[in-house]
């Protein structure tokens, strides 16, 4: 297990980042009503980076749908990173419900209509969940998830809705410095201000996962300075 800590987790969020592709039930059990073997391991599969080595800028996850083992949906990647943090019997549900799930087990609130996200919260909206790296001063946030093509860094608008954002600039950076071969197949990730409506965000406890580095004060920009220094 990882560390439990804010900074922690964040770790464990970015360990499959870039070399994981997305797979639709990716994570989930054959039944398709909780976590299955992919969500139930420690540390990123090896066969998620083999698929992800096979794979072409064309991928299409039309195509690979149910292939359990070779890499995780949204939901099936928010609940592999708790349950590395956590253990326990898994955390793979409905995009839509697993913030709601995680503030129903103690683990910490659940806010709706959220103004401002902060690092290590789990965002679901209709369809979609995510974690949260951090905010920029622009209010565009820096998340990492699981959308076509794969788990990824991406750079989210700002709430007013100008998608020439900080958080989108720094994602471009990092994802051509770090990952570059994910870059030349697959450029840089952003989203739009559809990111920020009709969700719930859940926020860990303190007493659940501290923030030993302070992380809540900085920006996305320095804590993305910080994780990376660590890699």
């Amino acid at each position: 297990m990882a560390e439990r800590t804010l900074t922690g987790f964040l770790k464990i969020a970015l360990a499959p980042a870039h070399t994981t592709m997305y797979i639709w039930g990716g994570g989930w059990n054959a039944a398709g009503d909780g976590a299955g073997t992919d969500a139930l391991r420690i540390g990123p599969s090896p066969k998620w980076k083999e698929f992800y080595n096979k794979q072409s800028e064309s991928y299409d996850f039309k195509e690979h749908k149910f292939e359990h083992g070779s890499g995780l949906d949204c939901s099936g990647f928010v609940g592999w990173a708790v349950y590395n943090l956590l253990g326990g019997n898994g955390y793979v549900t409905q995009a839509q419900a697993q913030a709601g799930m995680l503030g129903s087990l103690g683990l910490g609130s659940c806010i709706k209509n959220c103004k401002k996200f902060m690092p290590g919260d789990i965002v679901s909206a209709s369809g979609h969940v995510y974690i949260v790296i951090g905010e920029c001063t622009d209010t565009s946030a820096v998340i990492v998830h699981s959308s076509p093509p794969g788990v990824q860094l991406c750079g989210t608008s700002t709430r007013g809705g100008n998608e020439i954002s900080r958080a989108a600039a720094l994602v471009r950076k990092y994802t051509a410095k770090y990952y570059p071969d994910w870059y030349k197949k697959f450029g840089s990730c952003r989203r739009g201000l559809s990111y920020f409506q009709d969700c719930t965000v859940f926020r860990w406890s303190e007493n659940v996962l501290p923030d030993c580095d302070n992380l809540k004060s900085m920006c996305a920009e320095q804590i993305l300075g910080l994780l990376y220094s660590r890699k």
